[in-house]
């Protein structure tokens, strides 16, 4: 189902633009202040119409930036556009075992000279320089509110590679992995500071951004998928949206784009 509704978002992406058609369209709609949003020309969107996120033209970023991404799969398109565009340090956070064979296959390829497919596509290749890939490193845990290890279940579709600790499918298969704290991550990596948040980790997003909030911790730029949006647990999906974007205009975050589930906050203090 997520793959579906983000196959749509991109359409409609194609057709409209990343402009405010597409904040239209979006589910987040009636949990956001429109007069908040940014004009689609300081917006700019990286990475794949499956994989992209959308940050502020002036995000700021550059080659000092820690940036921490959490839920890679088979397409870190934006991951790579961060390092490739800005020189941005990029930690990649993702358990799963063909998210880690994915990325270990993407480096030996490009130390290698040669290119790999994002999402296993025949047309699309990552773009990055040999010498830029350095600056990306993968992190084989999860981001969660607590220190533990989680049962990770797998999605429905064997072909999907999203796993979830909250069970959003509702399947029985699962694994198990080493989960993390935002602020324990920081420590173990030596990073004092984060400039970019990304969250797209199937629905644990709610607790992850309570200890955010109650940890001091908010990041400069904050990109959260919401993935009730498309996948609810059950009929309060809406409810819970709204509290957490609530929770973080509350700590001093502006939601400046959506587009489908995916929301991206700047922090105002």
């Amino acid at each position: 189902m997520k793959e579906f509704l983000k196959k749509i978002s991109a359409s409609l992406q194609q057709r409209f633009g990343s402009g405010g058609a597409v904040h239209d369209v979006s589910p987040l709609a009636a949990h956001i202040d429109p007069n908040q949003l940014l004009p689609a020309n300081d917006l700019l969107r990286l990475g794949t119409r499956y994989g992209g996120w959308i940050i502020p033209v002036d995000s700021g970023l550059d080659e000092n930036s820690i940036c921490y991404l959490a839920g890679a799969g088979e397409d870190i398109s934006f991951d790579c556009a961060l390092v490739e565009r800005f020189g941005c340090h990029v930690r990649i956070i993702d358990p799963t075992p063909r998210a880690i064979r994915h990325f270990g296959q993407l480096v030996q390829a490009l130390r290698d000279g040669g290119n790999f497919p994002i999402n296993n596509s025949t047309t699309d290749f990552y773009c990055l320089t040999p010498e830029k890939v350095e600056l990306l490193s993968f992190l084989p845990l999860g981001l969660a509110d607590r220190d533990m290890e989680l049962k990770f279940f797998l999605p429905r579709d064997p072909a999907h590679v999203s796993c979830s600790t909250v069970n959003l499918q509702k399947t029985e298969d699962f694994f198990t992995a080493q989960c993390h704290r935002l602020a324990t991550v920081m420590e173990q990596q030596g990073d004092t500071r984060l400039d970019l948040l990304k969250m797209d980790i199937e629905g644990a997003e709610y607790t992850v951004i309570r200890d955010l909030v109650e940890s001091d911790l908010l990041p400069r730029l904050l990109l959260i998928e919401f993935d009730e949006a498309h996948t609810p647990l059950d009929g309060n999906a809406g409810g819970r949206i709204g509290e957490n974007i609530r929770q973080l205009v509350d700590a001093g975050m502006r939601c400046v784009a959506v587009e489908g589930s995916n929301a991206t906050f700047v922090r105002n203090r």
